[in-house]
């Protein structure tokens, strides 16, 4: 059986007020023209479907033309997408009964860890394996902790850690149902160990801490289908742990990043992992390639800027880096003039000034917000006032609020 595996589509996202529906929609096309040509029996998609949690017409739309188109082209697919942190789950569920068959499962929250299993089948019509998917996990959706309590009240185990226990209720409906079949899980979180890019991914507090141990998940599952990391990555052990990443940069700090989807056989208990790259329709380009220039070395290399002339949706988008010995209120005019008619997208300008300890963070153009997460941003200002970083149950209540702010459908609307 093979598996396509990819996550963080982020449907209807941005970069510094650029629309990104033409990337989106060129890597779809791209998908579903791959899942034809490897034969794929199966694709799953970890997570971060859409942005926002209140997507686009435009964002929805492009998901269910896709999920249409999938059907379309091939007919004998399974589909398993769940929600991660950027989805409201009763929204993502909202087409559940229109779009639901033996071809699409879609699970926005947790629910019952029986409800959660998806049989896969292999081009024979046999049962090849089973899938928990489990999306991303919000406070409520966790199991109380378990204790292992002897006859005089003594504890005679350690408290079992929340994830886990949830997975291990998935892997015993599992067992029951369908036993001695190799079980696939997927999950939405940042395991302990996982390469983050801080431009563009959330922190998410679950189960009280930021980073969950890899000991999470059942020795019972061959593979783990992981999203919210956006920098495809393999975290090893068993079982395997990977994350297929997102299609394309989500912002300049991911430029480098050899984005891909993930193609897994499947015989029996054995396993095989391939990468797959997906084309980039849009270059993202950096002046100077490292470090930054005094702003006159800045407009030369700009000046002299050579592409080939595009239309708008394919113009390269371009980050500078300028090193300044003090205010520049005329900054982006400059650089801008230095551009001229240069087919490309400014995205953001970066500050080095003499201010800037070694080793810190240059200051960003109006101290890149579009970068900065709400997190990131309370903490600063938790900083400025207290003079240190907030508690972590401060920061795990915080994180709570967010999410139910960013959910106004609420979740007691998916019954």
């Amino acid at each position: 059986m093979r598996l396509i595996h990819t996550a963080d589509w982020h449907l209807g996202s941005e970069l510094h007020g650029y629309d990104r529906s033409f990337e989106h929609a060129e890597f779809l096309e791209w998908l579903l023209a791959t899942v034809k040509a490897v034969n794929a029996d199966v694709l799953l998609v970890a997570g971060d479907i859409y942005h926002s949690v209140n997507p686009s017409v435009r964002a929805q739309k492009l998901l269910f033309r896709t999920l249409f188109r999938l059907r379309e082209r091939c007919p004998k697919l399974q589909t398993v997408l769940i929600g991660g942190n950027h989805d409201s789950p009763s929204r993502l569920e909202l087409p559940a009964d229109l779009l639901h068959g033996d071809h699409l499962k879609i699970i926005g929250a947790m629910g019952d860890p029986g409800e959660s299993l998806s049989p896969l089948y292999d081009a024979d019509g046999r049962v090849a394996a089973v899938c928990g998917a489990v999306p991303y996990l919000r406070p409520g959706d966790l199991p109380a902790p378990a204790r292992a309590i002897d006859g005089d009240g003594d504890e005679t185990e350690p408290m079992r850690h929340p994830i886990a226990e949830l997975y291990e209720q998935v892997a015993s409906a599992a067992r029951d149902a369908y036993p001695q079949t190799p079980l696939i899980l997927t999950g939405h979180l940042h395991v302990a160990g996982g390469a983050v890019s801080e431009m563009s991914e959330r922190r998410l507090m679950i189960g009280g801490s930021e980073a969950t141990p890899s000991s999470v998940f059942p020795a019972r599952a061959i593979y783990v289908a992981l999203g919210h990391l956006h920098r495809p990555q393999t975290l090893g052990g068993a079982p395997m742990l990977r994350y297929a990443g997102s299609p394309f940069p989500m912002s300049t700090a991911e430029r480098d990043y050899r984005h891909s989807v993930t193609q897994i056989d499947i015989d029996g208990q054995e396993l095989r992992m391939e990468e797959i790259p997906v084309p980039r329709p849009v270059a993202f380009l950096r002046a100077p390639e490292r470090g930054a220039l005094p702003l006159q070395e800045l407009e030369a290399t700009l000046s002299a800027l050579r592409l080939a002339e595009t239309n708008q949706e394919r113009r390269a988008y371009l980050e500078v880096a300028v090193k300044l010995d003090g205010p520049e209120p005329d900054l982006r005019q400059k650089i801008e003039a230095a551009l001229g008619d240069a087919p490309v997208r400014l995205t953001r300008i970066v500050r080095e000034t003499k201010t800037t300890s070694p080793g810190s963070a240059p200051d960003e153009d109006n101290q890149d917000l579009d970068a900065s997460t709400p997190i990131d941003i309370f903490a600063r200002k938790h900083r400025d006032a207290f003079g240190g970083d907030p508690s972590p149950d401060l920061v795990a209540g915080f994180v709570a609020l967010e999410a139910a702010a960013q959910d106004p459908m609420g979740r007691e609307d998916r019954n």
